[in-house]
C-alpha cells in the first residue's frame, strides 16, 4: 500500500476498515472530488493538487453560509453511505459528512 490512504479497496477491506480510518478516506475524497486543495490555505495541498487531509473539508465546510453548506452536504451523500458498510459500532449519532 503506497501513501496514507488506500487506492483501490475490496468490499472485505473496506468493511474490515476502523470507523475512523473510512471517515479520512471518505474526507479525502471529498476534498478531491470538490477540488477544496484550489483554496487550501496548506500550500502542500495546492502543490500536490489534491487534499492531504480529510480536516480540510471540515474547515472549509464551516466557513460557508448554511445553504452552500446543505447544498455540499447533499452531493456528499453517495459517498458518506460508504461509511455504514461494515460499521456495527462507533458510526451511529455522528455527522458523516
Amino acid at each position: 500500500m503506497k501513501g496514507k490512504y488506500p487506492r483501490g479497496m475490496t468490499f472485505t477491506q473496506w468493511r474490515r476498515t476502523p470507523y475512523r480510518t473510512k471517515h479520512a478516506i471518505v474526507g479525502v475524497a471529498l476534498n478531491d472530488l470538490f477540488g477544496h486543495w484550489r483554496s487550501c490555505p496548506d500550500h502542500r495541498c495546492r502543490r500536490a493538487r489534491r487534499c492531504r487531509d480529510h480536516r480540510c473539508y471540515w474547515r472549509r465546510l464551516s466557513e460557508l453560509p448554511r445553504e452552500e453548506q446543505m447544498r455540499l452536504r447533499t452531493r456528499a451523500e453517495p459517498l458518506a453511505k460508504l461509511l455504514s458498510i461494515g460499521s456495527g459500532q462507533g458510526s451511529e449519532g455522528l455527522w458523516s459528512y
